[in-house]
């Protein structure tokens, strides 16, 4: 059988760490203290024109010590942390503490944090993880760099946001936008709940990032076979610590004209100017968080002109 087009716009494992990143975080010991499953990456050494990507599963825990040093990026990227359960979406369950811009911020709830270009950040404390936690990071760069620097005074100002909670406004704004149609109604066969949404309208400078869990059943993304002017990421992982690869059910994606169907947990790269869509989702079981993400300031697409 003929390998597909875009088969290997499907990605399920990780890279090695970045050179800069080598030692101590390279071991498998990761965070020492938490249990960690490094998940699965993406840059444009693995999909030529796509951004970075990193993920991975924090599944419980305690760390004594920060893991990371104070560094900068010529570039804008986010830092994704989410946790929750079916009766509480939005509890991350745990304790993190962040240092951006001299800052130490603690992180009670699901968040996305935004941190502009060359703004200092880092260490991390991962205080305490009581449940399965997402950790994700995307960033606007081909391939990712670092400049160490020394621990800088708080800033008074602070250039970076962290978002930790889903705008209630959130749709009522989307309404407002002459390229956004209404939402569609609710699927009764899938059990879901956004949690995480972050554009430039609700943080200045961002870019499109977007999560959902799903907890059970059957349903798909609303949109149609569209395309975009910008690379997009979608990515589905399954949240069961004993089948750490594995999504709760199975997900199928159209790419171009080819069905690309999967059962493990993925990042899936989708080029610019690229046909995709429908993406379904087939008898969910365990809980699975679905994300999306792409370097745009605003979501845009050519179903959006339809």
């Amino acid at each position: 059988m003929p390998k597909l087009k875009y088969a290997n716009c499907l990605i399920h494992d990780p890279s090695p760490f970045p050179d800069e990143l080598k030692g101590k975080t390279a071991r498998k010991d990761i965070i020492p203290g938490v249990k960690v499953t490094h998940l699965m990456s993406s840059d444009a050494g693995k999909q030529k024109g796509f951004f970075y990507v990193d993920a991975c599963w924090l599944w419980g825990g305690a760390a004594k010590e920060p893991v990371g040093v104070p560094h900068k990026h010529d570039f804008d990227h986010i830092i994704a942390i989410a946790g929750g359960h079916i009766d509480d979406p939005q509890d991350m369950g745990g304790e993190v503490t962040v240092w951006l811009d001299g800052n130490p911020e603690v992180i009670k709830k699901n968040s996305i944090i935004f941190i502009p270009a060359g703004m200092v950040h880092g260490p991390i404390l991962f205080n305490k993880i009581v449940r399965p936690t997402f950790l994700m990071v995307v960033a606007i760069t081909g391939k990712y760099k670092r400049t160490v620097v020394a621990q800088v005074k708080p800033a008074k100002k602070k250039k970076y946001a962290i978002v930790d909670h889903l705008y209630k406004d959130f749709s009522v704004a989307a309404s407002k936008r002459k390229d956004m149609p209404p939402p569609p109604p609710r699927n009764p066969n899938l059990k879901s709940a956004r949690i995480m949404h972050i554009e430039e309208d609700i943080v200045k400078g961002a870019f499109y990032t977007d999560f959902v869990w799903i907890f059970k059943g059957t349903g798909g993304a609303p949109a149609t076979e569209h395309d975009h002017e910008w690379p997009e990421l979608i990515g589905m992982a399954g949240a069961d610590p004993a089948h750490p690869r594995n999504l709760g059910g199975e997900m199928s994606i159209i790419l171009g004209d080819e069905y690309h169907p999967t059962k493990k947990s993925v990042l899936v790269c989708i080029a610019k100017k690229t046909r995709h869509c429908p993406w379904e989702f087939h008898d969910i079981q365990t809980p699975t968080l679905v994300f999306s993400a792409g370097p745009s300031h605003m979501y845009t697409g050519s179903h959006k002109k339809d």
